[in-house]
C-alpha cells in the first residue's frame, strides 16, 4: 500500500513535470515565431503645409488705358457683303494679364446675336491681328458654338504672360452670299476673351 502511494505520487510529480515541460516548449515556439522592428527614429516633420493655386485673370480695354472685366463693344457699319472687312483701320482691343499665370488666350461668344434677317452666320468672320502677327479668322457660328467654357484659341502670341498686354486689331467681315435680303442687322453679342492657366 504504501509502496503503490508513492508510486502514485512519483506519478503526479512526473506529471505535473511533463506540463511544466509542454508549457516551456509552447512559449519557446511562439516566441520564436516573433520578428522584432528594427530601431526607428523619431519623424522629423514639415508641418503646415500649403498648396495655393495661381491665379488666371485677364482684362481688356479699348483705349489701352482703362481696364476692366467687361468694356463697350463696337459698331461695324457699311459692311458690304463680298467687300473688305471693316473698319478698314480695325478697332484695336487690348487684353492685359493681371494674374500670376500665363495665359493660353481664347477667344468665344457669350451671348449670341440678334439674327432677324437669317444671315448665315458661318459666313459672318471675326478677324482678330496682333501687332505686327498674322491675322486669325473666326466665324461668328464656331464661335457661337465654342462656347465660354472652352472658346477658340488665338494662335498668336502662344501664352501672355503675367503683367503683359497684347493689342489686337478687331475688324468683321461677311461674304457675298451670307444675307439674301436688302440689308442686315446683326445686333447685341457680345465677344468674350479667357484665359487658361498654362506652364511657363
Amino acid at each position: 500500500m504504501k509502496r503503490s502511494r508513492k508510486f502514485a505520487i512519483r506519478i503526479r510529480r512526473l506529471r505535473a513535470m511533463g506540463r511544466a515541460v509542454g508549457v516551456a516548449a509552447a512559449l519557446v515556439v511562439a516566441v520564436s515565431g516573433v520578428t522584432f522592428a528594427a530601431l526607428q527614429s523619431l519623424q522629423a516633420k514639415l508641418t503646415g503645409n500649403i498648396i495655393n493655386t495661381a491665379t488666371a485673370n485677364l482684362q481688356v480695354s479699348s483705349n489701352g488705358i482703362n481696364f476692366s472685366a467687361a468694356e463697350a463693344g463696337f459698331n461695324f457699319m457699311g459692311l458690304i457683303p463680298g467687300g473688305p472687312p471693316v473698319p478698314q483701320a480695325g478697332y484695336n482691343v487690348t487684353l492685359k494679364n493681371i494674374g500670376d499665370a500665363p495665359l493660353s488666350l481664347k477667344l468665344a461668344i457669350s451671348k449670341n446675336p440678334s439674327n432677324l434677317d437669317n444671315v448665315d452666320l458661318t459666313k459672318v468672320n471675326v478677324i482678330l491681328t496682333p501687332s505686327g502677327g498674322t491675322a486669325q479668322t473666326f466665324s461668328l457660328k464656331s464661335l457661337m458654338d465654342a462656347g465660354t467654357a472652352s472658346g477658340l484659341s488665338l494662335s498668336t502670341p502662344t501664352s501672355l504672360l503675367p503683367g503683359n498686354r497684347l493689342t489686337l486689331s478687331l475688324q468683321v467681315s461677311m461674304a457675298a452670299d451670307a444675307v439674301s435680303s436688302t440689308s442686315a442687322d446683326l445686333n447685341n453679342f457680345d465677344l468674350a476673351f479667357s484665359g487658361v492657366a498654362v506652364g511657363s
